[in-house]
């Protein structure tokens, strides 16, 4: 209990929240999804989108999602080192180690599925519902990461708050990079 005193109000009533809403199915479903974020399966849904760009689009997206998914790793690093704030007492169903703030997954959850999404509906190839469905699947992967972590009390809803904010710095920051023009070098 000392460890929630210092939670915020908002951070405990989200918990409280999670913790009202455990079933089997739900932690079935949420460690599915907390393991897409795992460090396996951010190297293998990255290396996989990436191919998947380098093919449709050329080289260039593909070596801007993996350096933006490291350079999101890199600064979640070094923010975590800069407040190093512990995890919640009430942790349980997954392993999470390192300290609390901000979230990796949900970081790098926003990176990935969001420059893959912004990548991916640039390919004429794809029709306005492919697009659609695209964006709609990122988003909810993207807010689905960020609850998983939630669920498994792993994590406050600060700490999720503050990993989509970094993540879309970088995003951002990428976005920059890119000059926002066209991905492909064909």
């Amino acid at each position: 209990m000392a460890a929630r005193s210092k939670a915020s109000s908002f951070d405990v009533s989200v918990a409280d929240w999670f913790a009202s809403i455990h079933s089997g199915a739900l932690t079935d479903v949420f460690q599915a999804i907390t393991s897409l974020g795992s460090t396996i399966g951010i190297i293998v849904i990255t290396l996989v989108l990436a191919i998947w760009l380098a093919w449709r689009q050329g080289w260039k997206g593909a070596v801007l999602l993996i350096s933006g998914v490291a350079a999101a790793y890199v600064v979640n690093t070094l923010i975590k080192s800069g407040f190093d704030r512990a995890r919640p007492v009430a942790a349980w169903g997954i392993e999470a180690d390192g300290s609390s703030f901000p979230s990796g997954n949900a970081m790098l959850a926003i990176v990935m599925y969001s420059l893959a999404a912004i990548w991916i509906i640039q390919d004429r190839g794809l029709n306005r519902i492919a697009k659609r469905m695209i964006t709609v699947v990122a988003a909810a992967l993207i807010i689905l990461m960020g609850a998983s972590r939630l669920y498994f009390s792993v994590h406050y809803a600060s700490d999720i708050i503050g990993g989509y904010a970094a993540g879309f710095a970088v995003v951002c920051l990428v976005m920059v990079v890119t000059g926002r023009k066209r991905l492909n070098s064909r």
